[in-house]
């Protein structure tokens, strides 16, 4: 049933106010008969009698064309009634302008004189939408009152009992809507203010006008002011059916503008004294004319020099706010930058890691099924591999560039063939351009041949400019050439391609700029090599710069201060002139170790399986452990010949398994070989570790590096020897031995050297050449005939002859010219060895624990302490004191914001342990600044405070404070 007939059926029949001429009324009125409607019908024509007929309510208005009231006399006559019923047009005809004018009116609806018979659809149409209050019980209008932020509540008019509430209302009075209903308000306010408010309601309810007012209520224990408008709610016949109120506290609002008239009566008192003054003033000035003629003359000139102090105050304060926005700004880019870094970083390790299988595993299946594959199926899996290392390309492009935008790039200087490693680059970019009719060709003067750089990254900008040579030459020439120009290293990379257009070389090197970028170009690639190879020559501490002529080619330079090794004339470096390490010296002396014990800590199966496949048909036996506490246990246990070791593992990462290696006399001495998707060579070495490979790994390259570092032993603790017949140059190498922590002895010639080296066999020798009597190469044949086989470094500088360098070859010998910077590598690498020796002689390193939930804070310490202590760590409070009372460490560095318990508990705790525990010192390292945090800290038993970030030398020298000398 509609609700029109509904409304009928019930006996109300609908009202409807005509506002038309006495043509138009017999119009409409017809049109209702056509369509059997029932309604009442009321007809006004004067302004007068309009506003008087809002008393009564109507269904719907009709206002016509011809109608002596206006569209704008209606439309302010319902706004000053505050009643706001539908209305609908009637036109003689159809105009944009007339319908226009009816729809800013505010009209339902817009008829003309031919669509009458619609009027009685759109009366039905109005009535559906124009239900009462009572008619609202289905309709969720609870949901809307509830989610209004003001207090709403509806009391019937009879009892001024609650009928609803809005959540506000329970929320705010600490109760709720259901004990609310059918409540009087004298059951939850004060009896005076509950009388007030309920003849605020029968005023309401007897004028039937709405009153808005404040009032005072008793919320909980505290009277609020509240703002009230309280309105009638009517039937159809104007009878007074509810009261609905409208309530929101305007306590602090009011407190706020009492404060502000407060504040404008002062002002306005203050205004007019200061009239007053300026009256008295006048009054002064007329007696004394000249006299305030000079000081008015002295104050003009004052207030000249107040108003500029006040514009120089005002401008220092505009850049101290325009300062530190920039602050900020450049705070928050570069917490976007490092998180972005941190996300392609950790998203690189996860795919690169698959990636190693895939690459791993094709490369096993060309090997051991080769012969029962297919043609198609080798080809298959060559595809497989290629697409393979191709995204892992890509990806290295990824996570170089994110590490250098993170600063997170490390440089490890080692001395490099310029020419080996170019010619290996070369071979691999003649895969790329194989089946091209492209030459490849290399020019390496002899002067630039031996380089002082970083290897791997001085690798990436040679292959990605040659690849990025070799993508766009179809046909024609790639040439590599280094050469020097004075201290500098030239390299340049020049082909015969394409070329570029000279308004684009200002941007190749920008990240994914492409001079072909659009959808259609025909070489591939993410625009992040060239970017790579500028920022990696910053690195390196060069530049790298481009020439190029469209259809014709282009030519990139690269220039590296600083990395050329050899005499200032230029001359050629000796073939066999190269710093070899300690360690590396005495892998030389023994035999390698074929068939022996590789233990693999990786906690991925792929990799396991896959150096397994790898290692074992080369004749080694592979034992796995899937995590650092395992890969510990099984250490101790089966004491292998070397072990591969992964950082990112459960339980403890191999950083942690790698200091744990090197600190322990028995397993100190075995090879440790990092396999990572991290480059981070130098903390690598630093740790003890000899070798360091990237994943993937090539196969080949795995077996060599195993085969090679299988067999090295720890050596002996004893003395340096300096063996030099010049007494400067001993004191020299032995001041610098002795401030790197050896204990060093002296022989002034040869026959004093060898006396020495019988009677006390040294740890190490620093051999001179050029002695009297007996030289160096004499000492060194009668060492080995004696069998002592220490290892020699000759110190020289001396150009030696083909045979002199076979008879250091025999010799397993390294050696440095003198006036070289080269022995203070040799020191660094004999102090690594020190430090092993009297870790193994003490039975331990100090031994600290930090406790701090943030990885990255645990990293920088643990670089930070690598070496001379060794370092426990704990994730929160709770774990750190139970690391306390199992290890009892020397120390413990406490960070004070920790999760469970957080430092300063931490530490009280500790206190209150047995004496032996509660005397360990306690540092509190914390990113809070403050005084109020020092103190707390203190009370609560540190002995020490540093914040973050924290600066190495501070924490050493805090840590020796308070280890005593005995650690220290």
């Amino acid at each position: 049933m509609s609700p029109l007939s509904s409304a009928q059926a019930e006996g109300s029949t609908p009202r409807i106010l005509l506002l038309t001429s006495d043509r138009e009324t017999e119009q409409i009125q017809n049109a209702l008969n056509q369509a059997s409607v029932k309604v009442q019908v009321e007809r006004v024509t004067t302004p007068e009698a309009l506003l008087p007929s809002f008393a009564r309510p109507w269904a719907l208005a009709v206002i016509g064309s011809e109608s002596p009231l206006s569209l704008a006399q209606l439309r302010q006559a319902r706004r000053d009634a505050s009643v706001y019923f539908p209305f609908v047009v009637l036109a003689k005809k159809w105009t944009d302008e007339a319908f226009k004018a009816a729809i800013e009116a505010g009209a339902s609806d817009f008829l003309t004189e031919e669509q009458l018979g619609r009027l009685a659809m759109i009366l039905a149409r109005e009535l559906r939408s124009s239900v009462t209050f009572a008619d609202e019980k289905h309709v969720p209008i609870d949901v809307l009152l509830d989610n209004l932020p003001f207090i709403v509540f509806v009391k019937d008019a009879k009892d001024l009992r609650l009928k609803l509430v809005n959540q506000t209302f329970a929320e705010r009075f600490r109760t709720t809507k259901q004990w609310l209903l059918g409540k009087l308000d004298h059951d939850y306010f004060p009896p005076e203010q509950a009388t007030a408010f309920m003849a605020d309601d029968r005023e309401v309810v007897n004028t039937g006008k709405m009153k808005t007012f404040d009032e005072v209520a008793r919320v909980v224990d505290t009277d609020r002011l509240f703002g009230t408008r309280k309105v009638p709610i009517t039937n159809a016949q104007g009878e007074v059916l509810y009261v609905m109120g409208i309530a929101e506290d305007v306590t602090e609002r009011r407190k706020s503008e009492e404060v502000l008239r407060a504040s404008k009566s002062e002002l306005e008192a203050a205004n007019l004294k200061l009239a007053e003054s300026l009256e008295e003033l006048k009054r002064s000035r007329a007696v004394s004319a000249r006299s305030l003629a000079s000081y008015q003359q002295r104050a003009l000139q004052m207030e000249i020099i107040r108003q500029q102090n006040e514009d120089l105050d005002r401008l220092a304060t505009d850049l101290a706010i325009s300062k530190r926005n920039e602050e900020e700004r450049a705070r928050e880019a570069e917490g976007a930058a490092r998180l972005k870094s941190e996300f392609l970083a950790n998203f690189s390790h996860e795919i690169r890691t698959p990636l190693n299988g895939i690459i791993g595993y094709c490369d096993l299946l060309m090997r051991e099924e080769g012969s029962r594959l297919t043609a198609h199926g080798r080809r298959d899996l060559n595809v497989v591999k290629t697409n393979a290392k191709t995204l892992l390309a890509l990806i290295n492009d990824i996570l170089d560039l994110s590490k250098i935008e993170a600063g997170r790039v490390e440089v490890v200087v080692e001395r490099v063939d310029g020419q080996e490693l170019a010619e290996e680059c070369l071979a691999t970019v003649r895969e790329y351009v194989k089946g091209r009719d492209v030459e490849l060709t290399l020019h390496v003067d002899e002067r630039a041949r031996y380089l002082n750089t970083d290897a791997l990254k001085l690798r990436q900008v040679m292959l990605n400019l040659l690849s990025n040579a070799a993508k766009f030459t179809e046909s024609g020439e790639v040439s590599l050439g280094l050469r020097a120009d004075g201290n500098e290293l030239v390299m340049t990379v020049e082909d015969t391609g394409v070329g570029m257009p000279a308004d684009q070389l200002p941007f190749i090197f920008e990240k994914f700029r492409q001079v072909d970028g659009s959808t259609t170009r025909k070489v591939g690639g993410t625009g992040l090599g060239l970017a790579i190879v500028r920022e990696l020559s910053k690195v390196l501490g060069g530049n790298v710069t481009v020439s190029s002529v469209l259809g014709r080619g282009s030519t990139f330079t690269v220039r590296l201060a600083g990395v050329l090794e050899g005499e200032s004339q230029g001359a050629p470096a000796p073939e066999l002139e190269k710093m070899v390490s300690v360690e590396e010296v005495a892998a030389q002396l023994a035999p390698l170790a074929v068939g022996s014990t590789v233990l693999v800590v990786d906690d991925d199966p792929l990799m396991q399986q896959l150096v397994a496949g790898q290692l074992e048909p080369a004749g080694f036996k592979v034992v796995a452990a899937e995590d650092g506490v395992n890969a510990l246990r099984l250490a101790r246990e089966v004491k292998p010949q070397a072990i591969i070791l992964d950082i990112h593992l459960p339980r403890l990462d191999g950083w942690s398994v790698l200091s744990q290696l090197k600190s322990e006399p028995t397993l100190s001495g075995i090879p440790v070989i990092l396999v990572s998707v991290e480059e981070q060579r130098a903390r690598g070495y630093s740790l003890g570790a000899c070798e360091y490979l990237v994943k993937p790994v090539e196969p080949d390259h795995l077996v060599e590096v195993v085969t090679r570092t299988l067999g090295t032993a720890a050596l002996a603790s004893g003395e340096v020897l300096v063996v030099d017949d010049d007494a400067s140059t001993r004191e020299l190498v032995s001041r610098s031995l002795r401030r790197a922590g050896f204990s060093t002895s002296e022989a002034h010639s040869g026959e004093d050297a060898l006396l020495k080296a019988r009677v006390s066999p040294p740890v190490l020798v620093v051999l001179d050449l050029m002695m009297p009597n007996l030289d160096g190469f004499e000492v060194l044949r009668r060492l080995r005939s004696d069998k002592l086989n220490m290892p020699v470094v000759v110190l020289t500088g001396k150009t030696l002859s083909a045979q002199e360098q076979a008879t250091l070859r025999d010799g397993f010998i390294a050696f440095v010219r003198k006036g070289g910077h080269a022995l203070e590598d040799v020191i660094g690498q004999a102090k690594t060895l020190l430090l092993q020796q009297r870790a193994t002689a003490t039975g331990r390193i100090p031994r600290i624990l930090y406790v701090e939930d943030n990885p990255q804070n645990r990293d920088i310490v643990r670089r930070y302490l690598g070496g001379t202590y060794e370092l426990l760590e704990a994730e929160d409070g709770e774990h750190g004191l139970e690391r306390v009372q199992r290890e009892t460490p020397d120390l413990v560095l406490m960070d004070l914001s920790l999760p469970r318990v957080d430092g300063w508990e931490a530490t009280r705790r500790l206190r209150a342990l047995p004496a032996a525990i509660s005397k360990v010192p306690v540092i509190a390292v914390t990113a809070h600044a403050g005084r109020e945090y020092q103190d707390k800290a203190m009370a609560a038993g540190c002995d020490a405070y540093l914040t973050k970030p924290l600066d190495r030398e501070q924490l050493l020298d805090t840590i020796r404070k308070h280890l005593g000398k005995n650690h220290a």
